[in-house]
């Protein structure tokens, strides 16, 4: 009877005593606080972010937080800007002419551009010209994140509990169903309020239409091959995966409805 005890006593011990470590899928909540406090980014009231430590898709001062840590754990981290987004380069932002930009874009303070070197933002713009800051819009600052593990070894799945598909995009061309694909950046704003308008569509349009958000930091190959020239961008794709229409910017969930009725789905 008392070695029994003592095994399952041992066995429990074991179990809560499993951290994260490299090569760890993880699922974390966090909320991402400037230098002045002001929040810049939160999964709180979302689905949590997957992602496999090790992989280099995060700064490394947050998986370096991230590792070690416990299940049901929270932590309170500052991160300096050198394990952040680095330090501000003043040769990053420059100034190019108005016509240099694709026809179709009309410049606007704020908006973020992809390019061969990663997401540059507009930071000024006149009758002729428009100035561009290359920097990460973190660069230069530390960083506050209040982190919580949820969950160590989950693998990724077709669908989120939100509706999202987060199979890659070249399977949802490939399964026979249209597909909306907007192609963002989790930082910038226009992408934050699109989500939640993605969510409801995706489940709404279940069976119907695929809806997945390309992440264009980490699938620049596509981005490029897609041409998005400005964030957010969402593709209207038919079931044969040819790209049917798109916009660029902040779209509201009535006229993505019109559009998917113009394209027979109901």
């Amino acid at each position: 009877m008392c070695a029994i005890l003592l095994t399952a006593i041992f066995a429990a011990g074991c179990g809560s005593s499993a951290v994260a470590k490299t090569g760890d899928t993880v699922k974390v909540h966090y909320t991402e606080r400037m230098t002045d406090g002001t929040v810049f980014d939160t999964s709180v009231g979302s689905e949590p972010m997957e992602f496999t430590l090790g992989e280099g898709r995060l700064i490394p001062g947050f998986e370096q937080a991230v590792t070690g840590m416990q299940v049901g754990k929270s932590k309170t981290v500052t991160i300096p800007v050198d394990e952040a987004y680095g330090q501000r380069r003043d040769e990053l932002i420059f100034e190019v002419e108005r016509d240099e930009l694709p026809a179709d874009i009309e410049p606007e303070v704020g908006m973020q551009l992809p390019t061969s070197q990663g997401v540059v933002t507009i930071v000024e713009v006149t009758e002729t010209m428009v100035k561009i800051d290359a920097n990460h819009l973190l660069a230069g600052q530390d960083l506050t994140f209040e982190i919580e593990l949820i969950e160590i070894g989950a693998s990724q799945s077709d669908t989120t509990e939100s509706g999202l598909t987060s199979m890659p995009l070249e399977q949802a061309l490939a399964n026979g169903l249209p597909t909306l694909a907007e192609f963002g950046r989790g930082v910038c704003i226009p992408c934050k309020q699109m989500k939640p308008i993605l969510e409801d569509l995706a489940k709404e349009y279940e069976g119907k239409v695929n809806v997945l958000i390309v992440e264009i930091d980490d699938h620049m190959d596509q981005t490029r091959e897609h041409g998005i020239m400005a964030i957010p961008t969402q593709i209207f794709l038919d079931s044969e995966g040819q790209e049917v229409t798109r916009h660029m910017g902040f779209f509201a969930k009535d006229d993505i409805i019109a559009q998917l009725k113009e394209m027979g789905i109901e």
